[in-house]
């Protein structure tokens, strides 16, 4: 808490009162100067009593999602078994609750400043109830990634101004922005269509039972093209059920910009999404980063690639797990190892992100920065 300049005002007064009191011998002279002095040290008082009381608190109220938000096709199973209060994709409008509460009765004036996703925000009142005071902030297209709460501090004062006092507030996470992402099934039967050399693939379960029609969805390469010619429509395979796949995804652990950085995270998304409404379980890992862990839970793997590439690190081993499951590597990058052991995988899928010259001679599929894809 510091004084301002009416205080020195203040107390050019008081001087100027003495003086003229002691040479004009006006005795209530002395009595106003005295109360100017109480009144610097009564304003001095509440300053203090008024910082003392004050506490901040950031919340997110609600989101409001975007036009392409996977919000919109989530089920409502999976938004019941939903970690976060409100889930935030990106650039969807976050509204950030900035609450200023108090102990004992209300106080004031006083004020609030910092930044939230990289925004400056700032708020002030004059009377701070019992009940507490609130305002909202909209946050508009928020980025993918944790919304921070930085350089946040209460500011207060007295009724008149004499004495100013700012409290700072420890930086803190407010909310985190999911990737998006969409199915990606359709894509892969387009690419498989124009390949006319795909071969079945072995293995979809664990023994071949039958065969059954075609139905919007099913694998091209599931289609059994005799018996479809047999019965004039198209049949496919149909297996057992089978053990509970591991899809491995490896993503580039240095990408070049945020930009590419938030589009290995939506590929990733979108990947695990198939995976996991399929019954399968996802690891998503990167060298020299705390792997998301095996899963079945697409939230998690969410929370994983929100905060990719500054995910906790960890040692690598430097070889990925192949214990037939499938293995999807998505870079950035020409990095040797990867693309090595991308090379080494029984199943693969390799998609590259911009412009980079990769040399590989599997076959993968480009993308830009565009989304949907």
């Amino acid at each position: 808490m510091r004084p301002t300049w009416r205080v020195a005002g203040a107390v050019g007064l008081w001087l100027v009162l003495e003086w003229y009191g002691a040479t004009s011998e006006v005795s209530w002279l002395f009595l106003l100067a005295a109360w100017v002095v109480a009144l610097i040290v009564a304003s001095g008082a509440y300053a203090a009593w008024n910082r003392a009381g004050l506490r901040l608190a950031l919340a997110v109220e609600s989101s409001r999602p975007g036009a392409e938000s996977p919000l919109y096709e989530l089920p409502e199973q999976m938004l019941r078994t939903s970690p976060f209060q409100a889930p935030v994709f990106e650039r969807d409008d976050l509204a950030l609750t900035v609450q200023l509460s108090t102990t004992g009765g209300a106080r004031g004036p006083a004020w609030v400043s910092g930044k939230a996703g990289g925004s400056d925000v700032r708020f002030g009142t004059g009377v701070v109830p019992r009940e507490g005071w609130t305002q909202v902030n909209v946050l508009r297209e928020v980025g993918r990634g944790p919304v921070g709460a930085t350089d946040w501090a209460i500011g207060t004062s007295d009724p008149l101004g004499f004495f100013r006092g700012r409290r700072p507030s420890p930086d803190s996470e407010v909310a985190l922005v999911l990737p998006r992402f969409m199915s990606l099934a359709g894509r892969r039967q387009a690419r498989e269509l124009e390949a006319a050399t795909a071969a079945p693939r072995a293995g979809s379960g664990n023994e071949l039972f039958g065969i059954r029609e075609y139905r919007p969805g099913d694998s091209l390469r599931r289609i059994h093209w005799r018996s479809s010619a047999r019965h004039g429509e198209l049949v496919v395979r149909e297996y057992e059920p089978p053990g509970l796949e591991t899809l491995t995804i490896v993503v580039d652990p240095s990408p070049p910009t945020p930009e590419i950085a938030d589009q290995v995270a939506r590929i990733a998304a979108s990947e695990a999404w198939d995976c996991i409404r399929e019954g399968g379980r996802v690891v998503i890992l990167a060298p020299g980063l705390e792997s998301s862990g095996s899963s079945r839970d697409m939230w998690s793997h969410l929370e994983w690639l929100a905060r990719y590439p500054s995910a906790p690190p960890a040692a690598f081993a430097g070889r990925l797990p192949r214990n037939g499951e499938e293995l999807i590597l998505i870079t950035a990058t020409n990095n040797p190892d990867l693309l090595d052991e991308a090379e080494r995988a029984r199943k693969r899928r390799v998609w590259v992100v911009g412009d980079a010259e990769v040399e590989t001679e599997i076959a993968f599929e480009r993308v830009g920065l565009q989304w949907p894809l």
